[in-house]
């Protein structure tokens, strides 16, 4: 695969095709884990099938645990995927106030996967139960959010 552009075309003809570019890099993780979640759910699991060499089976699943459990409302399009991933296995109020941060304060994704470790290091040495955790559909483990989760989280 090749792109072919004008090499003596100005810089405002190479702009649009490279961003474009750059977004579609970054959005596609969230369609090919949308797309798995939603064929699966339409035609079971010989829809992965599809994807069978193109990619990695770990990395699909990967797209597809992330999509699953990051809902759209809580995506934040300044993010990378690798932030959402970060805080996949989260509730998702949680998960909307870690990415909040993230995105206020500029952590990247390694800084916001040690912040969201510590978290819950320090919710379990404090005895604040986060959440329950329970087995997901696709026997990965996740939790299920509870009322008062959120109680005594502080800002940092």
């Amino acid at each position: 695969m090749a792109l072919e552009v004008d090499e003596d075309a100005p810089i405002e003809e190479w702009a649009g095709p490279l961003e474009f570019s750059l977004w579609c890099q970054q959005a596609s993780p969230w369609w090919i884990g949308d797309l798995l979640n939603a064929g699966d759910a339409r035609f079971g699991e010989m829809f992965s099938q599809i994807c069978q060499g193109a990619i990695s089976g770990e990395q699909l699943q990967r797209y597809e645990s992330v999509a699953r459990r990051v809902p759209r409302e809580n995506r934040r399009e300044g993010l990378s995927w690798s932030a959402h991933a970060a805080v996949a296995r989260l509730p998702h109020k949680l998960q909307r106030e870690m990415l909040e941060k993230a995105d206020r304060f500029g952590w990247s994704s390694t800084v916001l996967q040690k912040k969201v470790r510590a978290e819950i290091a320090r919710q379990k040495q404090l005895g604040i139960k986060l959440a329950a955790e329970i087995p997901g559909p696709k026997g990965e483990v996740q939790f299920v959010e509870t009322e008062d989760e959120l109680d005594g989280i502080t800002e940092s």
